[in-house]
């Protein structure tokens, strides 16, 4: 992989700290803007309510099939040639699918628009490899949780820009997020050190290479891996089954339209930065970083099956509940979780385990919005959180019955 000569930058001995907020913000505003929107614009192209929610849960499907042959690609490259230009790749694709979804016509544009980005959807996982690249194993729980944090500002502010733009039309929000992914693609060009020496990066890179099931077998290897990344799998499941169906049964339910549903998303990004920001550090420090996971993943059981509820009482307050909880879980669990999969790959392989990681979490997300979708569309709500609160109580049992890596609490002295 090549790109453009940029300016000559030694390679960071801590992480651009600034730079890598900055980015996950956007990453995360750009994404949360189209959420509120998403089940209006299906409308448009199927006008059988009873089909839009399996049309959603395709769209969802086709960009996590196309992320899951990508990803282990793009973390193998970024292992090879460096972060950087895996970014650059990333957030360029972003904007061009955020612009063809918008531009929109037929619903063969939708999922042209979302093929395109999860194509290149590998930047979160060349994220994650910067920060393993730059920090010290004892603070990566913290700088994960300090990112994630920041998404939940992002998914704070999307939700309320999206909402607001749709007042102007279904599609301003698309704009909005193209123009954001290549607001963030300058950012970086211009500022963005390489975080990867030469002397670090994978010597041997050919065609092998490209196949990505061979980077999954690869980053997979690891008896310690595989136990994290199967816990990952069973949460990814009823995670973005949620993400698909959320919004449809608040129109449903609650008979919701795109401003308030952009409230919901407002709630989860409040979550990340309270769980994240404020509560991570202090339970990282007092129980490390796999009981935390396992809290998360506790959250999670409780807020699923109260928004299990919520079809049969259409109670806003019951919705909002669960989704703190669920929110707030699932954002501890995922930092923790790739702190525990970066304590447990070689320094040499941080991309490709968390790009195998991440493929593998695509995987899932196929499975998850078509599942969640259909039976939404034939059974309704309650029947689909509740197989959702299910699969999260296995992914809890795994993690408790399984013996992965602890990072132990940190002191006071090491914060």
């Amino acid at each position: 992989m090549t790109e453009p000569a940029a300016p000559t930058l030694s390679v960071p001995k801590r992480p651009p700290i600034l730079f890598l907020l900055a980015t996950a913000f956007l990453f995360s505003m750009g994404m949360s803007l189209v959420f509120p929107v998403l089940p209006f614009v299906v409308a448009q192209y199927v006008p059988n309510i009873h089909q839009q929610a399996s049309v959603i849960g395709w769209l969802a499907a086709i960009y996590a099939l196309l992320t899951f042959f990508s990803s282990p690609v793009l973390g193998a490259l970024s292992d090879a040639y460096g972060r950087r230009p895996v970014l650059m790749v990333s957030l360029f694709g972003s904007a061009i699918g955020y612009v063809i979804f918008g531009i929109g016509g037929s619903l063969w544009m939708l999922f042209l628009g979302r093929g395109i980005d999860g194509l290149t959807a590998g930047g979160l996982s060349a994220l994650f490899g910067y920060v393993g690249d730059t920090t010290p194993e004892e603070e990566r729980g913290k700088v994960f949780g300090q990112i994630g944090a920041t998404v939940g500002a992002g998914f704070i502010i999307g939700p309320a820009l999206g909402g607001l733009l749709s007042h102007l039309s279904p599609s301003a929000p698309f704009y909005a997020a193209a123009l954001v992914s290549v607001l963030n693609l300058l950012w970086g060009y211009f500022i963005l050190p390489e975080s990867l020496s030469p002397a670090r990066r994978t010597k041997h890179f050919d065609a092998a290479h490209l196949n990505p099931l061979t980077q999954l077998r690869g980053a997979l290897e690891l008896p310690v891996v595989r136990r994290l990344v199967t816990v990952s799998v069973l949460f990814i499941l009823p995670f973005s089954l949620m993400q698909v169906v959320l919004s449809i049964m608040a129109r449903d339910s609650l008979h919701w339209g795109p401003g308030q549903v952009s409230t919901v998303f407002m709630v989860v990004g409040v979550c990340d930065i309270v769980a994240q920001g404020l509560l991570l550090p202090i339970l990282l420090r007092r129980l490390g970083d796999r009981r935390v996971s396992q809290l998360g993943l506790s959250m999670g059981v409780v807020g699923m099956a109260l928004l299990a509820l919520v079809p049969t009482t259409a109670l806003p307050t019951l919705l909002y509940i669960g989704v703190i909880l669920f929110a707030s879980g699932e954002g501890i669990f995922n930092a923790t979780l790739a702190s525990l999969l970066s304590a447990s790959a070689p320094e040499d392989a941080q991309g490709r385990v968390q790009g195998g990681a991440q493929g593998v979490q695509s995987l899932a997300q196929v499975a998850g919005p078509l599942i969640g979708g259909t039976l939404y569309s034939r059974v309704g709500g309650t029947p689909t959180f509740a197989a959702g609160t299910v699969v999260v109580a296995l992914a809890l049992a795994v993690l408790t019955g399984s013996r992965t890596p602890n990072v132990e609490p940190r002191t006071e002295a090491a914060d």
